[in-house]
């Protein structure tokens, strides 16, 4: 039973790992994105990179300007071109990054991560106190593909929402995408939780908290341009794949297709790297939300169900690793008595 538990977990774990990467690779490497979603602060547009636009912001500008008439029969390429083009564009930069609608933005992000966040936590504890829930999703052969169709519900819903650019700004189906995300990411955590003691749970949820915060406070007190974090994207998707491929080989030793010790594994370790490298895309995140003068790229104002959804599964990440860490030292301290 023990190696059943633990085969299931780890593939579990991985997918979950697996799915928040390709997530949070979406947004840092700004490929499968539109590029209304993220605005280009700095320099402007060329032939194989988006503009720096803020989406239909920056067109609502040219319309109302006294020489719009002149400016609306210019390309985004040929902004890159021209002084006072640029002038204008870095213009409506500032002015965009000093608007209320920034805080309005925030303020939205945070407050709907706060309820997705409530929401998860209640899911974990309702299997801690109902054993049977774990029990049936073990052994019961629908049971254990519950946690995986939430991933693919959770998948769905993403991929729905970072794909169609009206659908995650306007359209009456982003709540329910947001709520169908949440409920599947939060019966997948609930079951991977449940493998652990509830004091283990406890202690990385007050670990990730203090986490959250530390590194939130870090990426707001961070002005230093040198170290913009909203560039991070593309380092992190190289080092995200990187640590799937890990995970991935320790799922082939656990299933003998690999001879166990292919590569050295310690739970341990791998949970501290783990929480270490979602805390990086915390901070980059962050940055995209929260933006600044400092910052080269940034959400557009409109994708706070985006930013939202970018946050929650950081976070979620950093939690799953501490516990990691805390189910290891749980066990090595049943071993010693």
């Amino acid at each position: 039973m023990a190696t059943i538990n633990s085969r299931m977990k780890m593939c579990v774990s991985l997918a979950f790992v697996g799915w928040h990467l390709t997530q949070a690779n979406g947004i840092s490497s700004l490929s499968p994105i539109s590029p209304h979603s993220l605005i280009f602060l700095r320099g402007g547009a060329s032939e194989s990179a988006a503009s720096w636009t803020a989406g239909s912001r920056y067109n609502d500008y040219r319309t109302t300007s006294p020489s719009s008439s002149i400016r609306n029969n210019y390309k985004a390429t040929s902004v890159y071109n021209e002084d006072s083009k640029e002038k204008t564009k870095e213009a409506f930069a500032e002015a965009f990054l000093r608007r209320e609608d920034r805080n309005r933005f925030i303020a939205r992000v945070y407050a709907i991560l706060s309820g997705q966040l409530l929401f998860t936590a209640g899911t974990i504890h309702a299997f801690h106190v109902n054993p049977g829930i774990q029990d049936w999703m073990m052994w019961n052969s629908f049971g254990r593909k519950v946690p995986l169709l939430g991933l693919l519900i959770s998948t769905v819903a993403w991929w729905i929402t970072l794909s169609f650019e009206e659908i995650r700004r306007t359209s009456i189906m982003r709540m329910p995408l947001l709520i169908a995300f949440t409920i599947g990411q939060s019966i997948a955590v609930g079951f991977i939780s449940s493998a652990y003691a509830y004091s283990s749970v406890i202690k990385a949820m007050v670990t990730t908290a203090a986490a959250t915060l530390s590194v939130t406070l870090y990426t707001l007190v961070q002005k230093n341009p040198k170290y913009d974090l909203s560039q991070w994207g593309r380092a992190l998707s190289g080092l995200g794949m990187a640590f799937l491929l890990y995970g991935m080989i320790h799922v082939l030793e656990l299933f003998g297709v690999l001879p166990y010790g292919f590569l050295p594994y310690s739970e341990a370790i791998y949970g501290l790297l783990g929480a270490g490298m979602f805390s990086m895309y915390l901070a980059h995140h962050t940055r995209l939300i929260v933006s600044g003068k400092s910052a080269k790229f940034q959400l557009n104002e409109k994708d706070y169900i985006i930013g939202a959804m970018s946050l929650y599964s950081d976070i979620i990440n950093i939690f799953l690793y501490i516990l990691r860490i805390l189910g290891e030292m749980d066990d090595r301290d049943r071993s010693r008595r």
